[in-house]
């Protein structure tokens, strides 16, 4: 019943943005005259997104290393975009086990690359946490909030998210992960400071896809600042990620896309926000189709031995 909740709620936040879309396309004669589009910028986005792309696999090498399960980039990388398809399949946990199945296949320890699953998660949503920190004062002003308070919030919440990453807290997590995927997880000695050491591991790879989607907006014609702008699309990867009914964070990453670009450039058409959205769900959706292509022709080469 919640999966289909999910469904259903991505399906209306995906239509809200659309139907926004087009309806102002309308309104100004066609989306030509919405927004410009720059093709070199928009090439420098896409090349940015790719180094993202990788750094999100490198991500995964380091918290397996850190969980005791080593692997090569080149493993890590196959892994993660191979499992990147379950991500859109409702359940949350689909992706999980896909890593957990093809890291069998290469040598390692399924409880383990559990392990590494947690750390991760918790990583995660740590870094997105920090990321939106500049994002927050114009939020507060938006909300009518006091920015200080705000600012604190977001902090504490920082720190108990990475408390979850203590042995003691992290042994919880675990036995609820084994829960949900159904099988046992083990819960390592990773060292504390070491999963510490991770974050900013994950607040460089959260950082360089926001990098890469403020040259994304430029080439659309939107003219976002650097400063918040390269911390939007983080932001709203988190609330996506957040939301466990929604596969991917489909349609609730691109709500909370649009209400953040409304907030910092509320000069711009609502349709041509929602425009942007869409692009750059498109956009990185296009990214993780080549890497997850890349990856298949890797795994074949690795599984023949070359």
């Amino acid at each position: 019943m919640l999966n289909g909740a999910g469904v259903l709620l991505t399906a209306v936040a995906m239509y809200y943005i659309v139907d926004t879309m087009v309806s102002g396309a309308r309104e100004a004669g066609g989306l030509s005259n919405l927004l410009e589009f720059d093709v070199p910028m928009f090439a420098v986005s896409f090349v940015l997104m790719l180094v993202h792309l990788l750094s999100a696999a490198w991500s995964w090498q380091k918290v397996c290393n850190v969980a005791g399960a080593s692997i090569t980039f080149r493993q890590a990388f196959d892994v993660h975009f191979l499992a990147q398809v379950g991500k859109y399949v409702p359940g949350k946990v689909w992706s999980a086990v896909g890593k957990i199945g093809l890291s069998r296949k290469i040598g390692l320890s399924g409880v383990r690359t559990g392990h590494a699953l947690v750390l991760e998660s918790i990583l995660i949503v740590s870094g997105c946490l920090i990321v939106s920190l500049p994002v927050i004062p114009f939020v507060a002003v938006r909300m009518g909030l006091g920015e200080g308070v705000t600012v604190a919030l977001v902090a504490v919440m920082v720190l108990l998210v990475m408390a979850a990453a203590h042995p003691a807290a992290l042994g919880v997590l675990v036995k609820i992960f084994s829960k949900v995927t159904g099988r046992n997880v083990y819960v390592g000695d990773a060292d504390f400071r070491n999963v510490l050491g991770l974050l900013p591991v994950y607040v460089l790879v959260l950082l360089s896809q926001g990098i890469a989607f403020f040259f994304l907006a430029r080439s659309f014609g939107v003219d976002l600042p650097f400063w918040p702008g390269i911390f939007l699309m983080p932001t709203a990867v988190g609330v996506g990620f957040l939301a466990l009914f929604s596969p991917g964070g489909l349609g609730i990453r691109e709500i909370s896309l649009v209400w953040l670009l409304s907030v910092v450039v509320p000069e711009v058409e609502p349709a041509g926000i929602s425009l942007l959205a869409i692009a750059a769900r498109l956009w990185i959706t296009l990214g993780e189709i080549m890497a997850f292509l890349a990856a298949m022709a890797s795994w074949k080469g690795y599984a023949s031995g070359d």
